[in-house]
């Protein structure tokens, strides 16, 4: 039986957070009694989620300062808001790595040796396939392969170089997030698939964090470095950019994909990103897909369709 459900955040008053982001505050409340536009905008998110044969899962953080999730679909008992992040994960990982770099005072120009052996065949890796025997990159080029093409070995290298995951996921929760979970490299999920579910999010989590980021992306080089190099990600441009680049002034966004279940299903098709308006207006938006039982072009124009319509409803708000 498919289930669903709808959860809207109450309005946090104030969520301390600490190192660059201080001050920040999380935002949410309820639309009053659940009628208007907002209300209109969570029904049309879930009667296309309910349309579709997978699990979906919308987080969303308006110019109003208005933030929800909607879920459709089937999720296991207890955890029917966490979805697998996949490669999504890696914008939490270039913001950990850049604080790593902050405190240990290493210059985005600053290099680090690579050999072949950290370069495994086997997995989704542009760096490997252009320098096969390795070389010398700069931090900024190995978080310019995990964010523009999703690099996988770029992205265990940094994880080397900085504590692994765990520095991450607590880095991440120093900002005040605490609806999520960091665990595994890529070589992890790559040799055990179910751990791909380990690294997870809710919806409006992966939001939230995307907010707190806009709120500081001029803060220094670093949080710039991450902001135009998110702009110019090159994966799923049929996802969140595909009916509303024309329209908007700056696209920040980061994939995930995964791969084919046992039971011949798509793991994920996730997408999650920052549309910042000609008027200077922004949203951050957060489309999880998971168990999918229809393909990934559907999967796909699914977020597509998603991220129009959340642009239109802040086009006429």
């Amino acid at each position: 039986m498919k289930k669903i459900s709808v959860l809207i955040l109450l309005n946090i008053a104030a969520a301390a957070t600490v190192g660059l982001m201080v001050g920040l505050l999380f935002k949410y409340y309820v639309k009053g009694d659940g009628t208007g536009a907002a209300e209109a905008l969570r029904s049309e998110i879930l009667a296309i989620a309910d349309s579709v044969d997978a699990c979906i899962g919308v987080g969303m953080v308006l110019p109003d300062d208005t933030s929800f999730q909607v879920l459709g679909g089937t999720q296991a008992d207890g955890d029917a808001d966490r979805f697998p992040m996949l490669s999504t994960f890696k914008f939490h990982q270039a913001l950990a790595v850049c604080e790593w770099m902050r405190d240990a005072a290493i210059p985005l120009s600053g290099e680090v040796e690579v050999g072949k052996d950290r370069l495994p065949d086997g997995t989704w890796s542009p760096m490997r396939d252009e320098f096969p025997s390795g070389g010398v990159f700069t931090w900024a080029e190995l978080m310019d392969y995990t964010l523009v093409y999703s690099d996988n070995n770029a992205c265990d290298i940094l994880f080397g170089l900085t504590d692994g995951p765990s520095w991450t996921d607590s880095y991440i929760r120093t900002l005040g997030l605490k609806d999520f979970n960091i665990e595994c490299t890529e070589k992890m999920m790559h040799e055990n698939p179910a751990d791909c579910m380990k690294n997870w999010s809710t919806p409006l989590a992966a939001a939230m964090l995307l907010e707190k980021f806009y709120d500081s992306r001029d803060a220094d080089e670093y949080s710039r470095f991450v902001w135009n190099t998110m702009s110019g990600c090159r994966t799923g441009t049929g996802r969140i950019p595909k009916y509303i680049r024309k329209q908007c002034s700056v696209i920040v966004h980061k994939t995930g994909t995964g791969d084919m279940t046992a039971e011949g299903r798509i793991m994920a098709a996730n997408d999650i990103g920052t549309v910042v308006l000609p008027d200077g207006r922004h949203f951050s938006l957060a489309v999880f897909i998971t168990d999918a039982g229809c393909g990934m072009e559907e999967c796909e124009e699914t977020i597509a369709v998603i991220a129009r319509i959340v642009m239109e409803y802040v086009m006429k708000s």
